[in-house]
């Protein structure tokens, strides 16, 4: 590949990392600019803590049914 043709690959690439963020970072649809402010990607990660938090209660539960003599 010519310098030309690397130069392109990597300005396509760079706008596709820069939409990338963009999206994960910034606002969820209906977000008012306010203290509640929160991003796609802070909604996603508390989504995702709140249900290991929940799976780890299950299996938690799990373990100590399993631990009692039956």
């Amino acid at each position: 590949m010519g310098q030309k043709r690397y130069l392109w690959v990597g300005a396509l690439l760079g706008v596709g990392v820069a939409l990338l963020l963009a999206y994960l970072l910034g606002p969820a649809p209906g977000t008012q600019y306010d203290a509640n402010y929160r991003s796609r990607l802070d909604h996603a990660l508390d989504e995702g803590r709140r249900a290991a938090a929940e799976q780890e209660e299950r299996l938690r539960r799990r373990l100590n049914d399993l631990r009692r003599p039956g």
